[in-house]
């Protein structure tokens, strides 16, 4: 069974013999090594890719990707550009000058991708509030299409918000599921290159706690930060998204009166949370801790209606 943390296979593409020589023969264009590059969809319609000759005006289909996070990975040279149509337009995406590997998500003019997400608010169980998380794949490509796939699978629903610390961060993530607890350790995905934005309230992004060490947990920087600075300074530290209209959202209303995890704080220890009895941890030794009750990707749903 596929583990609930990858994106659907659903949108695997499938190269042809002639594609994959067209590209070894074309490599001339642009010598230097090969690699590998991801492409995902995460618009609402499926796209075909196309490879372009940079000296001409020939294009050769590569194939379908799938919409709503359907990926393909193939082989490819620095500098060698491809091209896919949506809603009649014609966008580009080119391979980087120097890389191992590469990761890129099509979202045609950059637009956000709202995650909406219902809350508890003031540790209180029957308050019910709605936050709106604007994801932006350019900013952190693998960080944003993990959250995406997280949310997608149901992943976020239920999960306690755990960490909550005025003036500096809050943090959530960790599976309600004893079971999907114990494979996050396996489910580590490599960390996005830093494109220099800055930190600030209200963005959103992965933890860790090493090199290529993001899971699950989110975090989100809180009003007034007085830590701001050292945001940002660790590789896996890149900023995915950030809470729309933020100062009025429900993130100043989820109950901070425990503080900090310890030592710090007396808040909870993430290590009692992950074995299997850890969610009843919480309930009883921290009754006012905040939910998260349930998220979707807007836009799966508005294409639904559709």
């Amino acid at each position: 069974m596929e583990p609930p943390f990858y994106p659907s296979v659903r949108g695997k593409l499938l190269l042809t013999v002639g594609f994959l020589a067209m590209i070894m023969a074309n490599s001339q264009e642009n010598p230097g090594k090969q690699f590998k590059m991801t492409v995902r969809n995460e618009l609402t319609k499926d796209v075909t890719l196309f490879w372009e000759a940079k000296t001409d005006d020939y294009r050769r289909e590569v194939g379908l990707i799938k919409s709503h996070g359907g990926e393909a990975t193939f082989d490819t040279f620095a500098g060698h550009l491809f091209s896919y149509v949506h809603e009649e337009e014609r966008h580009f995406v080119e391979a980087p000058a120097e890389a191992e590997e590469h990761y890129v998500v099509l979202n045609a003019n950059e637009e956000d991708i709202i995650v909406r997400c219902s809350t508890t608010a003031r540790g209180l169980k029957d308050i019910e509030r709605l936050i709106d998380f604007h994801v932006r794949p350019n900013w952190s490509p693998k960080g944003a299409a993990r959250f995406l796939s997280l949310v997608r699978n149901k992943h976020y629903d239920g999960v306690a918000i755990n960490r909550v610390v005025k003036n500096f961060l809050t943090q959530f993530g960790i599976p309600s599921n004893p079971e999907t607890r114990l494979e996050l350790g396996s489910l580590e995905f490599q960390d996005d290159p830093n494109v220099g934005i800055p930190f600030e309230p209200g963005m959103l992004s992965f933890a860790g706690s090493g090199n290529n060490s993001r899971t699950s947990e989110v975090f989100i920087v809180m009003p007034d930060c007085i830590h701001l600075s050292s945001f940002g300074k660790e590789p896996w530290e890149t900023p995915f998204g950030f809470v729309g209209s933020f100062e009025e959202s429900v993130v100043t209303d989820w109950y901070d009166g425990y503080g900090d995890m310890p030592p710090d704080g007396n808040g909870p220890d993430p290590q009692k949370i992950y074995p299997e009895n850890g969610y009843e941890y919480l309930e009883k030794e921290f009754p006012k801790m905040d939910y998260i009750n349930e998220c979707i990707v807007v836009k799966d749903f508005l294409d639904e209606e559709l």
